[in-house]
């Protein structure tokens, strides 16, 4: 073989594989990206679940309270109710609801900051309750392509 037979690579070669490798490395972190927001919406779904099924069975351990009185409802514009003083002498029934709604709001604004909470009373023992939150990054609409809130709710019958 002569010697102009065996020649490398041209620099036009290797800079085609470095686009190549270029636009391969921008998907990739286009993919990440996406996997990032995903999870961090499903941990924010998962957080409301949670913290819905906390205040239901809140309300079932004080259940009396939950089907005779409004201590359990909470507006969507409310505002930060205080704890009573009843920890270490004991809560009456109404005491107890008033500590259920300051200790859930709280974990609330601790799992989910700027998270809106409405739970409403159709019944007696009738509830739904719906946590809405916002999600950082990702613009989701309808069909309609109106923009939407992620939410979670549950309806329950104490």
């Amino acid at each position: 073989m002569s010697r102009n037979n065996i020649r490398g690579f041209t620099l036009i070669e290797v800079l085609i594989a470095l686009l190549i490798l270029a636009v391969g490395l921008l998907g990739m972190a286009t993919l990440m990206t996406t996997s990032l927001q995903s999870n961090q919406g499903a941990y924010r779904r998962s957080q409301a679940s949670l913290l819905t099924y906390d205040l239901v069975e809140r309300m079932r351990l004080n259940r009396s309270q939950a089907i005779t009185s409004d201590d359990y409802t909470l507006s969507a514009g409310a505002d930060a109710a205080s704890t009573p003083s009843c920890d270490s002498a004991g809560c009456t029934p109404h005491q107890q609801a008033q500590l259920d709604m300051y200790q859930w709001r709280s974990a609330l604004e601790s799992a989910l900051p700027g998270a809106t909470a409405e739970i409403g009373r159709s019944n007696n023992n009738e509830y739904t309750v719906t946590i809405n939150w916002d999600e950082v990054g990702t613009a989701l609409k309808n069909s309609s392509d109106e923009s939407v809130t992620p939410s979670f709710s549950l309806r329950i019958d104490l």
